[in-house]
């Protein structure tokens, strides 16, 4: 059977106490953390494909990837 590949949208945040958070908002409860940005990125692909393989394995549809958009927005306080 072919393999697809989906494409889905990964914020990634500098933690204050070091290292990287990354979610992703597609998918519920997707989030991982690591020292290295890249090592953060790495954990995302990983529980990604977790995530999906339970979905399949479980008959479950898979979630279409959100269309987002990021602005700045500036505020005075």
């Amino acid at each position: 059977m072919k393999k697809r590949i989906y494409q889905y949208t990964v914020f990634v945040e500098s933690c204050e106490e070091g290292g990287y958070f990354a979610d992703c908002p597609s998918l519920s409860g997707c989030h991982v953390q690591g020292e290295t940005l890249e090592e953060s990125l790495k954990e995302m692909r990983a529980a990604i494909k977790a995530y999906l393989d339970d979905l399949k394995a479980h008959h479950e549809p898979i979630p279409q990837p959100l269309q987002v958009t990021i602005a700045s927005i500036g505020v005075s306080v």
